[in-house]
């Protein structure tokens, strides 16, 4: 993810610059970083499968902003990486028919215990916001983003259940199947000044329609916008 923050740290640094040589305040604009910590919560998880309260991930976005006339509104776009996780004990299994399955740990390897099971992947967005700020700094705004996925793998810790021994072990899978390829969801965000809380409301799913579980996330988090 590093790499990818990196490149919209360049975005972000371009349209800075050329933000300050538009003097017109009532046009003016500017070009806008936000940091947030999320936490994703999942809907629709299948009964038998336990998934964690605590899914943080982080996101990172680069907007420049058009402020509309002499108006305390603005319209901004821009691009970011949004990165997500859903902890769980369950592995994603293809079966047969080239669909992902939930299976619980406990089930598919009797005995085996786990100190860390989780799914993570990661999207590149194009976010696309209304926004108001008032003359207190109080801020808010709406949006809808939409974004492709650039990442997806799992991580386990816990016993070795690949040999029947009594070892630890720990793997990492790259390209967990049947992740969606391309999201969409509403934003929205509220604070004041550099501090906010954010949300974001998928409208796709977790996985692919009809090739997974019709599970889907809502993210909320605490935003700064130091410029």
């Amino acid at each position: 993810m590093k790499k990818h923050i990196i490149l919209i740290l360049i975005f972000f640094l371009t349209f800075q610059g050329f933000s300050q040589n538009n003097v017109d305040e009532s046009t003016r604009r500017k070009a806008s970083a936000i940091f947030t910590v999320i936490n994703d919560f999942y809907v629709n998880v299948p009964d038998s499968v336990d998934n964690k309260f605590f899914n943080l991930g982080a996101d990172f976005q680069g907007l420049y902003d058009y402020r509309i006339g002499k108006s305390n509104f603005s319209f901004a776009f821009g691009v970011g990486i949004g990165s997500h996780n859903f902890k769980s004990d369950a592995f994603v299994v293809e079966n047969d028919s080239n669909v992902s399955e939930l299976h619980l740990i406990s089930s598919k390897y009797p005995g085996k215990n786990y100190k860390k099971n989780k799914i993570s992947y990661t999207y590149f967005d194009i976010p696309l916001e209304f926004r108001l700020r008032t003359k207190s700094d109080i801020r808010a705004s709406v949006g809808f983003k939409f974004g492709f996925l650039i990442d997806s793998h799992s991580k386990y810790r816990g016993d070795d259940y690949l040999n029947d021994t009594n070892d630890k072990l720990f793997v990492k899978f790259k390209d967990i199947p049947n992740i969606e390829s391309f999201r969409y969801g509403v934003t929205a965000r509220f604070g004041w000044k550099f501090i906010n809380v954010t949300g974001f409301y998928s409208l796709t799913n977790l996985f692919t329609k009809n090739k997974g579980p019709k599970t889907y996330p809502i993210s909320v988090g605490i935003s700064l916008m130091p410029f």
